[in-house]
């Protein structure tokens, strides 16, 4: 009984050492300045109160890149009633037009794709405004027209035949892009647009004389100036 009281103190006292030995002993200026004072004062806080070593310092973010400025804007018009091929021959009308003169070009155009090109670069214009682009100096950089969704429909033939018709979908984007005033005036038919433009913030009677083709009519004032004779009902 002496023996195992004896082996059993020596391995508490083995276990005591060891923890003796582990365990992280708080220095006194450490607890002089963090708990008896109440507070800690700048250089305790850089130091590290259970290991007495100095605490690594955090490195302060990078300020983020600034962010280049978009010179383009983006309309997208998805699954147009149109087949693609007809659509391809109205868009490239526009490319690389400024977007005034493309506009123009395609209030005139005889098919009917030409509406739907138009709204698109329209579009496009409006997004590049909400950007921030200087809308004098825009012009139509890419019109891309690709294959949207198509379905199957039976064509019906004579003596009792039937066939297979598709029916095509078309996606159009347009880009309009901010260039230098140099680079816009040497776009195509530019200097035809600014000659029209400046015609048309001229009055009716000045405009009148650059017009060699206008016939007047009797009885119609484009100012809207003069009464119009009232008809008197019998």
């Amino acid at each position: 009984h002496h023996r195992r009281s004896s082996s059993s103190a020596s391995a508490m006292l083995a276990r005591a050492r060891l923890s003796a030995v582990y365990r992280p002993v708080l220095p006194c200026e450490c607890l002089s300045r963090t708990i008896c004072t109440g507070f800690a004062s700048p250089k305790a806080s850089a130091v590290n109160p259970l290991l007495n070593v100095p605490m690594p310092v955090a490195e302060t973010a990078a300020a983020p890149p600034a962010q280049e400025r978009v010179s383009y804007a983006i309309a997208d018009f998805k699954d147009l009633p149109v087949s693609p091929k007809k659509l391809r021959v109205v868009a490239n009308l526009v490319p690389r037009l400024y977007w005034r003169e493309a506009m123009l070009q395609l209030e005139f155009c005889r098919k009917n794709m030409g509406v739907m090109v138009k709204n698109c670069v329209e579009t496009a214009v409006k997004n590049a405004k909400e950007q921030g682009l200087d809308t004098s100096r825009l012009v139509v950089d890419q019109c891309i027209v690709g294959k949207g969704s198509y379905f199957k429909r039976p064509d019906f033939k004579a003596r009792g035949k039937v066939g297979i018709k598709f029916s095509y979908f078309s996606h159009l984007r347009v880009i309009v892009r901010e260039l230098e005033e140099r680079q816009v005036k040497s776009t195509k038919n530019y200097g035809r647009w600014v000659k029209t433009a400046s015609l048309l913030q001229m009055p009716w009677e000045q405009r009148v004389e650059h017009l060699p083709r206008y016939k007047p009519l009797a009885g119609y004032d484009p100012t809207g100036l003069t009464e119009m004779p009232t008809r008197v009902r019998r």
